[in-house]
């Protein structure tokens, strides 16, 4: 049986972590856990250890904000890549890369494991006022998707990645559009496909208050 590593960098994320969490663990797949908690002030550390949650510590100093629009994506990359080294060191098939502010739907990690792809994500709205989700095809956002298991060219926030990618030295780095940019155009250039599958859309906790579903193209 396959086994898939689910992980993310965390940090102040308690308001919405425990629903998180939650809908991780209803995913009936053979999995194991490892967060990278980083410079975080409030009870983030204390519900991983509710959950009993593998984590590890990697602090990079307080410089930039939490809060969306503060991030930096060079440090980012280096908490992102922090959680690779770390999934090179099990023997999952799948790192399931997840950001935390997303609540996955039941039964959504089999299916994208099922799906068979080098990188695969379900589909999220970004943005409460703009159509853009996180996946981008030619550079461009797409205002509305069809239903389906879609070809893209970047993406990112909640994705299975096959341990093929990771082992093969693909990497996060940091960039103007966003620490996946490098990630998924390293992944294309060395042959690896990109997909999103359309029927799994999680919810996004945008903010405290605002949660996010991606709403598909009309037919």
């Amino acid at each position: 049986m396959s086994k898939v590593l689910i992980g993310s960098p965390v940090r102040n994320r308690a308001w919405v972590l425990e629903r998180h969490l939650q809908s991780l663990h209803q995913q009936a797949v053979h999995k194991q856990f490892r967060y990278i908690l980083n410079d975080s002030e409030d009870h983030t550390e204390h519900i991983l250890q509710e959950h009993r949650i593998p984590y590890l510590t990697y602090d990079l100093g307080k410089t930039y904000g939490h809060l969306r629009g503060q991030y930096a994506y060079a440090h980012l990359a280096k908490l992102r890549n922090r959680l690779l080294e770390e999934f090179l060191l099990t023997d999952c098939d799948y790192l399931f890369s997840v950001d935390t502010d997303i609540i996955v739907p039941e039964n959504s990690l089999e299916q994208l494991m099922h799906n068979d792809k080098d990188i695969c994500s379900m589909l999220i709205r970004n943005h409460p006022q703009i159509k853009a989700h996180n996946a981008l095809i030619r550079g461009q956002h797409v205002p509305g998707f069809s239903e389906g298991v879609i070809p893209v060219d970047l993406t990112g926030a909640v994705y299975l990645i096959k341990r093929e990618v990771i082992e093969a030295g693909v990497r996060y780095a940091d960039h103007a559009s966003g620490e996946d940019a490098p990630f998924c155009e390293q992944a294309k250039s060395l042959g690896f496909e990109l997909f999103v599958d359309t029927r799994l859309r999680p919810v996004h906790v945008y903010a405290e208050g605002v949660e996010l579903i991606a709403q598909l193209a009309a037919s």
